[in-house]
């Protein structure tokens, strides 16, 4: 009889991680509302970090 170690357990919860994520964004790519929420989310964060560059380039 095969033991199964931690590390392939972390392997197999990864993997089901993974088809969740999968799952999700497949769900919310599929529906314009989520999407434009997902998107709305993110455009702030995409501004700030480019603020945050054109800072750093300038010295």
């Amino acid at each position: 009889m095969e033991e199964t170690t931690a590390m392939d357990t972390v392997i197999a919860a990864m993997a089901d991680v993974f088809e969740l994520v999968g799952t999700c964004v497949t769900e919310i790519t599929g529906q314009p509302i989520l999407l434009f929420c997902l998107a709305a989310g993110i455009v702030p964060i995409g501004i700030s970090i480019f603020r945050q560059l054109k800072k750093a380039a300038r010295g």
